[in-house]
This record gives structure tokens, C-alpha cells and sequence, in this order.
């Protein structure tokens, strides 16, 4: 996932939209490791539907989306299925951040559907790892 400044809805969309491009790459990679590939599949699936709809906004606000990139830099090597869900939650931990930094910039229609989204990825969080992180101190 890609990180860039949020300052107004344009970047907060877009950024959303490049977060989307990067986890569908990184759940391809993350399902290539696992024996069981349904939870990734579906993930695709969600980021897909959740890039179109974005993609939907930017056309109705009347600006671009931008393309998704050749290839991604991922967080760290996914060689086994161990690794493959620490990414996998690490990849829906960094949604979760920057759907929560994107929130306060969006247009109030836009901004309940993303909160639910940001729940969804802090739910498939806790899936992936077994480890609850809210409010924790840690």
C-alpha cells in the first residue's frame, strides 16, 4: 500500500483507491503461500468491488483515479503460509489506517460507507492474526 499526504477529498480518495491496487497485488502473492486460498480470494474480491466504488466517487466528483501500478513493494517476504497471514494482517492493519486518516476529508455519504469498509478490514485483521488491537497499549 502506498502512502501519500491527505489534504482534501481528491487525496483521500486516491489514496484509498491506490491502497485498494496495492492489497489486491498483495493478496494474489498471499494466496499463492496459502493451502487455503478462499480468505485471500475473497479479500481480492472485497478490494476489487471496494476500488470500483471508489473509482465510481472519483468520476462523479469529476476527477481521475489513478492506475494501479506493474508491481508493489511488500512489507516483508511471503515465502510459507505463516508468512502469508502476517501479511495478510499487516495488509488489513494498513488499510485500516489509512481508511481511518481518509474519514475526516470525505464527503459525509462517502465517509459511512468507509467506516463500515474500515471496520470490515479491522475484523479480516483479527482473522488473519488471532490478535485483537483495539485500544490495546500496545
Amino acid at each position: 500500500m502506498t502512502t501519500q499526504a491527505i489534504f482534501d477529498t481528491e487525496s483521500a480518495i486516491t489514496d484509498l483507491i491506490s491502497s485498494c491496487h496495492g492489497a489486491i497485488y498483495a493478496y494474489g502473492v498471499i494466496a499463492a503461500q496459502l493451502t487455503q486460498v478462499d480468505d485471500a480470494l475473497n479479500a481480492i474480491a472485497r478490494f476489487r468491488l471496494k476500488r470500483n466504488e471508489l473509482i465510481g466517487y472519483c468520476v462523479e466528483l469529476g476527477f481521475a483515479p489513478p492506475p494501479a501500478r506493474a508491481a508493489y513493494e511488500l512489507s516483508s517476504p511471503i515465502t510459507d503460509e505463516v508468512s502469508a497471514k502476517v501479511a495478510a494482517a499487516i495488509l488489513e492493519e494498513s488499510a485500516c489506517a489509512h481508511w481511518a486518516t481518509a474519514l475526516s476529508f470525505l464527503p459525509q455519504k462517502v465517509a459511512a460507507a468507509e467506516s463500515k469498509f474500515l471496520q470490515n478490514c479491522a475484523i479480516s485483521a483479527f482473522k488473519w492474526s488471532g490478535i485483537v488491537k483495539a485500544f490495546s497499549s500496545a
